[in-house]
């Protein structure tokens, strides 16, 4: 079910109980949004709690699925599915014997009910955790991609549909663990003279600065890059394997087995006639009011 925000939890009293080490350096979407768990419960003074798991983990008392759901990870990448049956067999017990679940998206809840028969998760979406950035003239006109891990983000996707867009350009930001696969990708096409590599830098201004943000990812739990692109209205085109597709409107989300002529579709659909997004993200202290309602439920 999507849970609706309780305005004006009070400050002081019980909260959450982090039980994952929240990292700072390099951190991932899941680190950042413990991170800032982290500081919204101490500003409010709610100690203790709970025990709150960013990610499945046995014995949290209430699991927030920040990895999404694995079998559906496996399925969707083409992972081998005898490699990684022990990290599914123990999400699925993390998830099983949790007193509440918390999906990202209400495509992770159905993956939840799907592969693990948890029905009954609480769908909470990311929230947006600060206004949208001044956008960079740098990427006026074009198409942006951002995301680390080129594969299951889509990379290959989005660089054939740039392809077939000559007057536009191309911005990827993000890094990969073989760049130079992509970079050799991206000459195939004949890209580089108007495709930039721009490696882990704030994608915050070039998403705000684009004329349309592409994430034609494979799997993706939620999709941060999707959320702030709608905040900072900036038309966002994004696969229907992307949780975040749920903010948009049907016509940008594109089902990966119509092929890169359906993606070509929908980015030159929202490059003219841009449609609105269904809903917007919701606040962080709508968020944490959510949060805490479901936590003291």
């Amino acid at each position: 079910m999507l849970h609706s925000p309780v305005a004006g939890v009070a400050a002081g009293g019980p909260g959450l109980t982090l039980v994952d080490a929240v990292a700072r350096e390099r951190a991932g979407g899941v680190e950042r949004y413990g991170a800032w768990l982290q500081a919204a419960l101490a500003a409010r003074d709610l100690t203790g709690g709970p025990t709150f798991a960013l990610k499945a983990r046995s014995g949290a008392e209430i699991v927030r699925t920040g990895d999404g759901v694995s079998a559906a990870w496996v399925a969707a990448t083409g992972r081998s599915a005898w490699r990684w049956r022990r990290h599914v067999a123990r999400e699925r017990a993390a998830v099983l014997a949790a007193r509440r679940v918390i999906a990202l998206s209400p495509m992770v809840a159905a993956e939840l009910a799907a592969h693990y028969g948890r029905a009954d998760a609480t769908v909470l979406l990311n929230p947006l955790l600060g206004p949208p950035p001044p956008p960079s003239p740098v990427t006026a006109g074009a198409l942006v991609f951002v995301g680390h891990g080129f594969h299951r983000k889509g990379l290959d996707a989005w660089l054939a549909a740039l392809a077939a867009l000559p007057d536009r350009a191309g911005h990827v930001v993000g890094d990969d663990a073989h760049p130079g696969r992509w970079r050799r990708l991206a000459r195939r096409h004949n890209l580089l003279d108007r495709l930039t590599f721009h490696g882990a830098v704030d994608a915050g201004p070039l998403i705000a600065g684009a004329a349309v943000l592409v994430h034609p990812a494979r799997y993706e739990p939620y999709g941060n890059v999707v959320a702030e692109a709608v905040a900072a209205g900036v038309p966002a085109v994004a696969s229907a394997a992307t949780g975040a597709a749920c903010l948009l409107h049907p016509d940008h989300v594109w089902p990966p087995t119509t092929g890169v002529d359906g993606l070509l579709d929908r980015v030159r659909l929202a490059l003219a006639a841009p449609r609105p997004p269904r809903q917007t993200p919701p606040s962080a202290d709508d968020h944490l009011d959510a949060l805490l309602a479901v936590a003291r439920r």
